[in-house]
């Protein structure tokens, strides 16, 4: 993906995005005042996932375990198929090297899970906000987007869907950045039908009932 000539990454995307959202200001402040600093500074790397995968799986569901336990799958390809997860944690981590947002992200999800529904912690995942129902994820997105608490994060987690989305709709999963080209076909392309880059289509090729020119 390019701009202006310049090289922009789906890294970079992410990146502007959470930017713009005032993710670098509010997050960190919010983590410290909900008391999940150390939690989110103690965080694995599996719990991180489990929970971004809990995301992702509820933006665009597959046949990933994630979907199923949310009882919303597909038997074709997600986001998670899609390599979605990995993406939005690198991007995440990119925004802010020395800050664990990612983490972050994570510890919320998790500690309005529990609130959501208290068994939570107690599932087949590490991560509460996975272990959720569809409808009890929606409910967790909408504290975190709407709740008067989180009032300093509501652009955060208006933005965070859409990331998900763009990322597994991407070509990201399938792309080598080393050769810039593409190792297989993204699941995006699959699920939306489409051909990939072609220098024409046949649908335009021609003229409409071979018309040669039209009335003004």
């Amino acid at each position: 993906m390019t701009a202006g000539g310049a090289a922009f990454s789906r890294r970079a995307l992410v990146t502007r995005a959470v930017v713009a959202a005032g993710a670098l200001v509010s997050l960190p402040d919010a983590i410290s005042r909900f008391g999940l600093a150390g939690e989110a500074a103690a965080a694995t790397t599996d719990l991180v996932a489990d929970t971004i995968n809990g995301l992702v799986a509820f933006v665009v569901p597959g046949p990933d375990a994630y979907s199923v336990a949310q009882g919303e799958a597909t038997t074709e390809p997600g986001g998670i198929d899609a390599f979605a997860t990995p993406a939005l944690i690198q991007g995440l981590t990119f925004a802010e090297p020395s800050q664990p947002l990612a983490a972050m992200v994570a510890s919320l999800l998790n500690l309005v899970a529990q609130s959501v529904n208290p068994a939570s912690p107690t599932g087949q995942f590490t991560s509460p906000f996975a272990n959720l129902s569809f409808g009890e994820k929606s409910a967790v997105l909408d504290v975190l987007e709407h709740g008067e608490p989180f009032a300093q994060l509501w652009s955060l987690f208006g933005v965070l869907p859409s990331l998900v989305a763009f990322l597994a709709y991407s070509e990201v999963g399938v792309f080598d950045p080393s050769t810039r080209t593409l190792v297989g076909t993204p699941v995006g392309w699959s699920l939306t039908s489409y051909d990939g880059v072609a220098d024409g289509r046949d649908a335009f090729v021609g003229y409409f009932e071979n018309r040669r020119s039209a009335d003004a």
